[in-house]
């Protein structure tokens, strides 16, 4: 506090003390993709948000890996090979271990409508664009 003469109001000088930001927490995210555009595009994005990436091609890479880096989260980019995509989330949701994981589909059509993917279920987004839109990028990091 400064001296101030009794004329004036009293001022304070400044606080050197700043409130820390609120912790981060960083959470783990697999994205199963085969498209390097879409998926470099959607790492930086989740890394830049504070969070672990890592990625896949396919379902086979992803299982063994389940054990060492288990994730808060998987995306599956459904755009250039549906079927693979499909089958990889209906095994996910098959495995006790993995059945509760969000699983986030994303392709540049509607992926809501076929019955191949509503059998897909618990925590499960769905997203008609391309896994490297903003809009979706945003969803990811919110979700996490």
């Amino acid at each position: 506090m400064t001296p101030q003469s009794n004329d004036e109001p009293e001022r304070y000088e400044a606080s050197s003390i700043r409130t820390p930001k609120s912790p981060v927490i960083a959470r783990k995210v697999w994205i199963l993709a085969t498209a390097s555009k879409r998926v470099d595009a959607a790492v930086a994005a989740i890394k830049g948000s504070g969070h672990e990436v890592r990625t896949a091609e396919s379902g086979a890479e992803l299982a063994p890996a389940l054990r060492e880096f288990r994730p808060d989260m998987i995306v599956i980019d459904m755009q250039d090979l549906p079927d693979r995509g499909r089958h990889v989330a209906l095994q996910l949701r098959a495995d006790r271990a993995t059945r509760q994981l969000p699983i986030i589909l994303v392709a540049a059509r509607d992926i809501s409508l076929t019955q191949g993917e509503k059998t897909i279920t618990g925590p499960t987004r769905r997203y008609a664009l391309p896994l490297d839109a903003p809009s979706v990028l945003n969803a990811v990091c919110t979700e996490l």
